[in-house]
């Protein structure tokens, strides 16, 4: 019996463990180096190696953004519709995020996060809930030392970073 669970804004199911291709919303502390981290990402997991973890976190980019990458990202879900068990081929996508321009805010919404930097409990989304979920303000940017960071701030450096020739 699976168990729902909220956290913030976002409801999902309990889990413990992260599994490549789901979308996860938890508390995360990184570490105090960082010039500014989300407090609560909203990952797509694209790869799991050990205790990192890496993975699309949809609070870097502004709303506009969010639901154009999600309608890119549909013909990499494994099923033609949205169904429950519909999981992101990440194999296919994560090479075409390094390579495709199209794919630029997904490239810099990628980050590397620590297992045991996680401080909540692990929300599965559901993925009927998925193009809904993205949208939602849950976002908290901190700096690395603890103070506030505005999400306007945010989204205005992703934007900028995506726009980059690299």
């Amino acid at each position: 019996m699976e168990t729902i669970e909220r956290l913030n804004k976002i409801e999902g199911q309990k889990v413990s463990a992260f599994l490549s291709g789901r979308m996860y919303y938890f508390r995360y502390l990184a570490e105090p180096t960082n010039v500014y981290f989300d407090r609560f990402p909203l990952i797509f997991v694209t790869k799991k190696r050990g205790r990192l973890l890496e993975g699309i976190n949809f609070h870097y980019i502004n709303l506009k953004y969010r639901t154009e990458l999600f309608e890119l990202m549909r013909p990499f879900f494994d099923t033609d519709e949205i169904e429950e068990n519909t999981r992101l081929r990440v194999k296919s996508f994560r090479k075409i995020i390094l390579e495709s321009k199209k794919f630029r805010h997904a490239k810099v919404a990628l980050h590397r996060y620590r297992i045991e930097n996680v401080r909540s409990k692990i929300i599965m989304l559901s993925p009927a809930s998925w193009d809904s979920v993205i949208l939602e303000d849950a976002e908290k940017f901190v700096t690395g030392a603890g103070g506030r960071m505005n999400s306007e701030k945010v989204f205005r450096d992703s934007l900028i970073k995506s726009r980059r020739k690299k």
